[in-house]
């Protein structure tokens, strides 16, 4: 994807409005400060915000969750290891209000919008915007206003003031009413009334049919997440939109992928990843979740998203970051020097598109289907090596490696142990997606990880949620109360798992490889 020429002075007035204050309760349900903007800018606007809050970038309220997935840590600090506490890890205080109070009104302006011609791709385009953004947020907190969130400014009515709660179940089946509106929206026929401005779209770069295919995408990516919970319904969604391409289109190549790829530079809209790194001169250390993973296959993405690690005398020696630490592990890893342990790679943190959906992900999603007696138009094994051979397509891996990887034993399709491969070959593929990667692990239990099992939290189990912000507990009290009435939640982020997890096996929390680092050398 092009890297994007943002429309710097229109995007600085509109997220001045509605990020310039602290006054939770009056913007996230009674926003009646007039948005003003066209279209364009105000869909880039949100895009903008949304990407920073959701997507991993080292430096966002969300990265928390890579440690929880075991993709990359960039702390040092030995009491986070030796007692951890996921609970301190994911800052849903910024999470949810600058989503809501900033994107998700800039997106209900676009779909409100009087000021302009009626313009139906831009309203297709806010819709999937608005399903994106409360996908991702009830997967991390289970229940939130959805229904009757950001109508304080429509409706002048106590209710929308202190908005009620949907379930999980009411939000991700809403959420996919809009998609599929979106979908039937929009307008391909390139008339007059129908263009969008490429500049000013930082995900799609205003290919409509691009549009579409993320519409879509994310339709078929949230119906395997319930498929578990509701498979009936999962199943006919799935295979109404894989056995209908024309009309349902999907992401169907790498040329497809759906990402943000920031702007050049270390101002407002540069690569929050690039410009922390600049800003502190190092780059955060790979977890061994995932260094294990990819060094006990001796994947080639190695070398493509890890570093060596710089303080041994081999120099293609990898070895992950340990979550957490006790009296068993050797002395010298109590505090870690950061060239002891592998970083992420140039080639990763440098400049390059941020993904939100790929097709490798589509390709995973297919496999796991069909494992599922989905029809999908392919087996799950075809779907599953050629997802791998699509990951390893999109990050530059040569073609012979790729062919002696999907021959070597622990890749090498086996039919007793398929979900655990699919979904194992889907986290490497996703890395750096951790929110969706987090659903994923607590809706299936793979890929097996060392997870937490030190401190005084080890107890609890693996995070099944994130924290619901105090400025919620404060001002809309009685409605969470009543959303979460009969549920179990320990520390805020343990205990009974959410609606689309309600059948999932338990997150194991022994480890498959030693806690203690393990050198890999290519």
């Amino acid at each position: 994807m092009k890297t994007i020429k943002f429309l710097i002075i229109l995007c600085s007035v509109i997220l001045s409005v509605t990020s310039c204050t602290n006054n939770f309760e009056e913007i996230n349900t009674n926003p009646n400060d007039q948005i003003v903007g066209s279209n364009e800018g105000m869909l880039l606007g949100a895009q903008l915000t949304a990407a920073k809050e959701l997507m991993d970038n080292v430096v966002s309220s969300n990265d928390g969750m890579a440690k929880w997935v075991q993709y990359y840590n960039h702390t040092l600090d030995p009491v986070d290891f030796i007692d951890p506490n996921p609970a301190e890890d994911y800052n849903e205080f910024w999470i949810y209000h600058n989503l809501v109070t900033s994107a998700l009104p800039l997106v209900e302006r676009v779909l409100g919008n009087t000021d302009e011609a009626p313009h139906p791709n831009y309203r297709a385009a806010a819709l999937v915007m608005k399903a994106w953004i409360y996908e991702n947020m009830t997967e991390v907190f289970g229940p939130i206003p959805f229904t009757d969130a950001q109508k304080g400014e429509l409706f002048d009515e106590p209710k929308y003031n202190k908005p009620k709660f949907d379930s999980q179940e009411e939000i991700l089946k809403g959420v996919l009413q809009l998609l599929e509106e979106a979908n039937s929206t929009f307008d391909l026929s390139g008339e007059s009334g129908t263009t969008m401005v490429a500049q000013s779209d930082a995900f799609c770069g205003g290919d409509i049919l691009k549009w579409k295919k993320f519409a879509n995408s994310l339709r078929v990516r949230i119906l395997l997440r319930i498929s578990d919970v509701d498979p009936s319904f999962a199943a006919t969604g799935l295979e109404a939109i894989f056995s209908n391409p024309s009309q349902h289109p999907v992401i169907e190549s790498n040329a497809d992928n759906i990402g943000i790829t920031w702007d050049e530079g270390t101002g407002t809209y540069g690569d929050p990843m690039v410009k922390f790194i600049n800003n502190n001169n190092f780059k955060p250390n790979v977890v061994t979740g995932f260094l294990n993973i990819l060094g006990e296959r001796q994947d080639p993405r190695m070398k493509v998203l890890v570093a060596p690690a710089e303080g041994y005398l081999n120099a293609d020696t990898y070895i992950g970051l340990p979550p957490a630490f006790d009296n068993d592990n050797p002395s010298g890893f109590k505090r870690v020097a950061r060239d002891s342990v592998s970083q992420l790679s140039n080639s990763y943190t440098s400049l390059r598109m941020r993904p939100i959906i790929t097709y490798s992900e589509i390709l995973f999603i297919k496999a796991e289907a069909s494992l599922k007696s989905i029809n999908v138009g392919t087996t799950a094994q075809t779907a599953y090596e050629n997802g791998i051979t699509a990951n390893m397509e999109e990050l530059g891996v040569d073609a012979a490696d790729t062919a002696a990887y999907l021959g070597s034993p622990l890749v090498t399709y086996n039919a007793g142990n398929a979900l655990e491969q699919i979904i194992t070959q889907r986290y490497i593929a996703q890395f750096g997606q951790s929110t969706n990667t987090f659903s994923m692990i607590r809706r299936t239990g793979f890929p097996r990880l060392d997870f937490f099992r030190i401190g005084v939290y080890a107890d609890n189990g693996y995070p099944v949620r994130a924290r619901y912000p105090s400025s919620m507990e404060s001002f809309n009290e009685e409605n969470l109360k009543k959303a979460i009435s009969g549920v179990t939640i320990i520390e805020g982020v343990f205990g009974d798992n959410l609606w689309f997890a309600t059948n999932a096996p338990s997150v194991s929390m022994e480890p498959t490889l030693q806690m203690g680092p393990v050198l890999y050398s290519y």
